[in-house]
C-alpha cells in the first residue's frame, strides 16, 4: 500500500504516541506535529462539500491529551469551545474518520447538547443519554470509525425500534426500554464498546457559559449562505432570521418621550454655579417602560409562542428600557422583569380562555398607565374591552395564522407576523427545525428535537 505524507506523519506520531504514559510526556515538537495534522483535517473540510465545519472548526481551539473517554472531547467557555484530541486514540484513526469525528463533535455543539445534557441525565442513565445524543447525529455523518454507534446498530444490539428524524427524548425513551427489557435477562447489555459509553461527553455537565449565544456566534461566521451540510438546513436559516417586526424605530421614538430622572453631561454647564467649568450639568433622561403581554391561552399554539418569544429578543436588546412581562390567557397568570434573554421563563402550562381586559384591567391598577404596552396574542378574544386601557401606546402583534384582531376598537396599532413559518409548523418531524426554534428562543427545553 502506498502512503500518502499525511498517513505518513500519521503512523510516525502514533509509533511515538505509544511510549507516552502521562500528558507531561508530550514534547512540544510532537505536539506541533500533531496539531499540523488537524490543520489538515481542517483544510480538507474546508475545500470539501461541507466547508461549514472547517469553517466552523478555524474558530476552535485545539489541546491535546491521552487517554480522554473518547477520541475529541469538547468542552467550552464564554469565548470559545475547546476541542482536547486524545493522542493515541486520534492518530489510530484515517483521515476520513478523524475528519467525521470534527464533524461529529461540531454536530453536538449546533444541537446545543451541552445544554440538554443536564436536564436529560435527570430522567435517565449516562449510558442512555449518551447513546441518544451520539445516534442523533450520526444519522447525519459519513465515514464515522467502527466504534461509533448508530441507529442500525443500536437496534441490531439491544432489539430497540430507533428511526431517522426522530428527537433525541424519543431515542432516550426507546434506548431506556429496550435496556429495560434486556435487564430482566441479563445484567450486562449486549452493547460492544470501545470506550466507556457511560463517561463520553462527561465534559460537558454543569457548564457555566451560554453555550446558545456561543454556537450561534461561531456558526453564523462559518456560514457563508453556501449549501447546508444534511441535518443543519433550517437550523443554519433560522439561525440568520431576525425578528420580523422591525421593532427599532417605534421603540426609539415611544422610548425617548418617558422621561426617568436626570443624567450627567459634560455639554451643559450647572445651572447653580455656571462658572464652575469643572462641574457637570444635567440633562433629562429618558427609560422606555414596555409591558410585553403574552397570550399563552388555549388557542394560541407552542409555536406560535415561541415566533413570539423571537421577537421579544428583539426588543430585549435595547438596554434603555425597563421591561415587564405578563402572561395572560383569561387572567394575567404572572408577571416578571426582564433584562436580557436569560432573564425570559419557560411558559406556564396553565391556559385558560381569551381574554384581553384583564392585562389592562392589571395595568390600570398596578402602576403600569405609563408603560408602553405590547401584547402577543393570536387576535381571538372579546370584540368590547370591559375596561379602557389608561395607556398612551399600545401595540398589538397578530401571531402565526390569525387574520385580524377580534375587538372593534383597539386603542392601539395592530401589527402582524408574517406566516413565513407556516410550513415549519405543518412538518414536526424533520429534525432540526425545533432545534433551530430553541437555539433561538430558549423555551421548554423538554421540547428538543435532535
Amino acid at each position: 500500500m502506498e502512503y500518502t505524507a499525511f498517513d505518513n506523519l500519521r503512523r510516525e506520531l502514533l509509533l511515538e504516541a505509544l511510549s507516552f504514559k502521562k500528558k507531561e510526556d508530550i514534547n512540544n515538537e510532537f505536539k506541533r506535529k500533531f496539531l499540523s495534522l488537524i490543520e489538515k483535517c481542517t483544510l480538507s473540510l474546508i475545500e470539501g462539500e461541507d466547508n461549514f465545519f472547517g469553517l466552523f472548526m478555524i474558530q476552535i481551539k485545539r489541546e491535546i491529551s491521552i487517554n480522554l473517554s473518547w477520541p475529541i472531547e469538547t468542552r467550552g467557555n464564554l469565548n470559545n469551545y475547546i476541542m482536547t484530541f486524545s493522542v493515541k486514540e486520534f492518530l489510530d484513526l484515517t483521515k476520513g474518520e478523524m475528519c467525521a469525528l470534527i464533524k461529529h463533535e461540531v454536530f453536538h455543539i449546533m444541537y446545543d447538547h451541552y445544554s440538554r445534557i443536564n436536564v436529560l441525565r435527570n430522567e435517565y442513565s449516562p449510558l442512555v443519554v449518551n447513546l441518544a445524543m451520539d445516534v442523533s447525529v450520526n444519522q447525519f455523518i459519513k465515514g464515522l470509525p467502527g466504534f461509533c454507534h448508530r441507529i442500525d446498530s443500536i437496534n441490531m444490539s439491544i432489539n430497540a425500534d430507533l428511526k431517522e428524524d426522530e428527537s433525541l427524548e424519543t431515542y432516550a425513551y426507546k434506548i431506556q426500554k429496550a435496556l429495560d427489557e434486556i435487564e430482566k435477562d441479563s445484567k450486562s447489555p449486549p452493547l460492544s464498546e470501545d470506550f466507556n459509553m457511560e463517561k463520553v461527553h462527561d465534559s460537558w455537565l454543569n457548564n457555566d457559559f451560554d453555550s446558545k449565544e456561543l454556537s450561534k456566534k461561531n456558526a453564523l461566521n462559518a456560514y457563508k449562505g453556501d449549501n447546508a451540510p444534511k441535518g443543519l438546513e433550517l437550523l443554519l436559516k433560522a439561525l440568520r432570521e431576525r425578528p420580523e417586526i422591525k421593532w427599532s424605530n417605534y421603540l426609539k421614538r415611544i422610548i425617548r418621550t418617558e422621561k426617568g430622572g436626570y443624567k450627567k453631561t459634560i455639554t451643559r454647564k450647572d445651572r447653580r454655579q455656571p462658572e464652575r467649568l469643572d462641574l457637570r450639568g444635567s440633562l433629562r433622561d429618558h427609560i422606555g417602560k414596555i409591558l410585553i403581554a403574552i397570550d399563552i391561552s388555549g388557542s394560541i399554539s407552542d409555536e406560535e409562542i415561541k415566533e413570539i418569544l423571537r421577537e421579544v429578543f428583539g426588543i430585549v436588546k435595547n438596554k434603555t428600557a425597563e421591561i415587564t412581562v405578563a402572561e395572560v390567557d383569561d387572567k394575567v397568570r404572572r408577571t416578571y422583569k426582564v433584562k436580557g434573554k436569560k432573564d425570559l421563563k419557560p411558559k406556564l402550562d396553565r391556559r385558560g380562555g381569551t381574554a384581553f381586559s384583564p392585562l389592562f384591567n392589571y395595568s390600570n391598577k398596578n402602576g403600569f398607565k405609563d408603560h408602553l404596552i405590547v401584547y402577543f396574542t393570536d387576535g381571538m378574544g372579546e370584540e368590547e374591552l370591559s375596561v379602557k386601557p389608561l395607556n398612551k401606546n399600545i401595540l398589538w402583534v397578530l401571531t402565526g395564522k390569525g387574520k385580524e384582531l377580534s375587538l372593534k376598537k383597539s386603542y392601539g396599532k395592530v401589527l402582524k407576523l408574517k406566516e413565513s413559518n407556516d410550513t415549519i409548523y405543518e412538518n414536526k418531524n424533520v429534525t432540526g427545525i425545533r432545534v433551530a426554534k430553541d437555539m433561538l428562543k430558549d423555551i421548554n427545553t423538554r421540547e428538543w428535537i435532535c
